[in-house]
């Protein structure tokens, strides 16, 4: 409340301050929502305006609505809403199309429509025709279509790379070709699509691409287009294939004898010429050198620990077998002489009587 009297008062001593310097504003100028800097002025403040600032401005946006004090918005009767623009009275309008059709306010602006026989729609503007009544028969997307329901059939507007009476044909978009330089085309249902040959690319194979541009040559290979294969690879020495993919073993041998060949060929020793044969032979002689051996290091290493590992569990084995039965072998020679000793003492206390005395040892079974 303090805040409000105190605006109320800034206002009034703005509205006063021309007049006490002596400037007088133009007649009528209201005193709080207009002023003056000049005599004879009336320049509104905001939310005012008017010749002399006594008109309100309502809300942005307002339409079926007045204001008393600046940016309001009062609707007016039969309106409502935050801009007075939802009519109480929708039905006034008559916003149902169809004559026999009926309008029913709900409140707060709303409305339905009860449609007479034949109509449907929220304004009941469609006439029930076929494709309303029987539900639309048309396949791939189809629109179903009756003249605003007046046909007596329905009709079927196809999309594009369909046909029939119900869009039912798929049509087939490779006919005729639309693949250039060659492509072959393959048909997708609503399109194609162009399978180009080497050298060409794009949606119907039109654009011509270099062969060499997927740098397809191996191991510093030269890429050279060629007019039938496309490309051709001049490999470097010691690779071969169409891509240079391959090592040469043959040059590569060659190339090892040669140079063995020509090291004795340095040394000052006395050879007899060689012949083709002979160096066919000398060739066959190294290649089979140069062969790589069964096993490599690697290998040979696995099989010395295999074989150790053997060894160790056998002689594990033969030790453990030998201990029971030396332990065995101790047991009975220990158990054999308790009993020799016992029967000694039992002759001794029957003083020389003839006695029958069978001894029983733990390995022995009785007959």
């Amino acid at each position: 409340m303090h805040l409000c009297l105190w605006r109320g008062l800034c206002a009034l001593l703005l509205a006063c301050l021309p007049l006490a310097q002596g400037t007088d504003c133009k007649p009528g100028c209201h005193p709080v929502n207009g002023f003056c800097e000049v005599s004879n002025e009336c320049r509104c403040r905001s939310g005012w305006q008017g010749p002399l600032c006594d008109q309100c401005i309502p809300f942005p946006g307002c339409l079926h609505g007045t204001c008393v004090k600046a940016w309001q918005c009062m609707c007016e009767e039969g309106w409502i809403g935050s801009h007075c623009d939802t009519d109480v009275h929708p039905c006034a309008s008559k916003p149902c199309t169809s004559n026999s059709s009926t309008c029913v306010e709900t409140g707060n602006g709303g409305y339905i429509c009860l449609c007479a026989e034949g109509y449907t729609g929220k304004s009941c503007h469609m006439k029930k025709g076929p494709c309303i009544v029987n539900g639309s028969p048309c396949q791939h997307g189809g629109t179903c279509v009756d003249d605003d329901g007046s046909a007596p059939h329905a009709s079927c507007l196809c999309l594009p790379g369909f046909t029939g009476n119900f869009c039912e044909i798929d049509i087939d978009d490779c006919e005729p070709n639309p693949c250039e330089n060659g492509g072959t085309c393959t048909d997708i249902g609503r399109g194609f699509h162009c399978h180009c040959p080497m050298g060409f690319s794009g949606a119907l194979c039109s654009s011509h691409v270099s062969a060499c541009t997927s740098n397809p040559c191996q191991n510093g290979g030269i890429c050279r287009v060629h007019p039938s294969r496309g490309f051709e690879c001049r490999c470097k020495p010691h690779f071969v294939g169409v891509t240079c993919a391959s090592a040469d073993r043959n040059k590569s041998l060659n190339g090892e004898v040669k140079h063995r060949l020509n090291h004795h060929s340095h040394m000052r020793v006395h050879h007899k010429p060689v012949h083709a044969q002979e160096r066919e032979v000398l060739t066959i002689k190294e290649t089979i050198e140069n062969r790589q051996p069964f096993l490599n290091k690697n290998q040979m290493i696995c099989f010395m620990v295999l074989g150790l590992l053997t060894c160790l569990v056998v002689l594990g084995t033969t030790g453990i077998i030998f201990f029971s039965k030396f332990e065995r072998w101790l047991a009975n020679a220990k158990y054999s002489q308790l009993v020799r000793k016992e029967r000694d003492d039992f002759l001794k206390a029957n003083e020389g009587e003839n006695l029958s005395v069978k001894i029983i040892f733990p390995d022995q079974t009785e007959e």
